[in-house]
């Protein structure tokens, strides 16, 4: 049987893949060894409050029935920072944006300031997450939900309530993300308040 037949766990455990190379196969991101070297310092933090999990991942392990399992709490940690990572790398530079939109950086910022478009800042860059763009300009109508987006959101949970189905919007029975929901509808006041809606709802929750 050859490698392509067998999961990348049991190649992992019989030492055919390193750990770096198993996470890169498993998740699709460009991690890097510095990038793992990060994850080992925070690991060794012994400040309990450092290595303390997002409400969010506490939820999932809660959900799960795993909350006394350290490796479950290391593995959503190291998750977390995975996807984070991916995140950083796949958006948008200011510049980046301006190009795809065809405006001046200027008119970015001003969209950032209003709430028409979303970024988060990573160091000293604000990046602007790659859901509220396609490869022509940016998603139709998101400008006008996009405002609703409360500001302490963290940017995965964001991510994903922009790209992940939504069972409140259905198109032909089945769930669609947001992105999708608008991409596909003629931009009527019932469609904008539809997407509204389910960031409204998001909010509430995080609240």
């Amino acid at each position: 049987m050859g490698n392509t037949r067998r999961s990348v766990e049991d190649r992992y455990r019989h030492g055919e893949l390193d750990f770096e190379a198993a996470v890169r196969e498993v998740t699709g991101a460009d991690v890097d060894r510095e990038f793992f070297a990060r994850i080992v310092h925070g690991l060794s933090v012994k400040d309990p409050a450092g290595l303390a999990l997002s409400e969010h991942d506490a939820a999932l392990l809660t959900d799960g029935g795993f909350v006394t399992d350290p490796a479950a709490a290391t593995a959503a940690r190291v998750d977390r920072d995975i996807r984070m990572q991916d995140l950083v790398h796949r958006s948008l530079s200011v510049a980046d944006a301006a190009e795809r939109l065809g405006v001046t950086t200027a008119r970015v910022r001003q969209r950032l300031t209003d709430g028409t478009l979303w970024a988060f800042t990573s160091g000293r860059r604000r990046l602007l997450p790659p859901a509220q763009f396609t490869a022509a300009g940016a998603v139709p109508f998101l400008d006008q939900v996009l405002p609703l987006l409360s500001k302490e959101l963290h940017p995965l949970t964001v991510q994903a309530l922009l790209t992940q189905p939504q069972p409140s919007l259905t198109v032909e029975g089945r769930s669609v993300s947001i992105v999708a929901w608008l991409t596909g509808s003629a931009g009527t006041a019932s469609d904008i308040e539809q997407a509204a809606d389910v960031i409204t709802a998001a909010d509430w929750e995080s609240a």
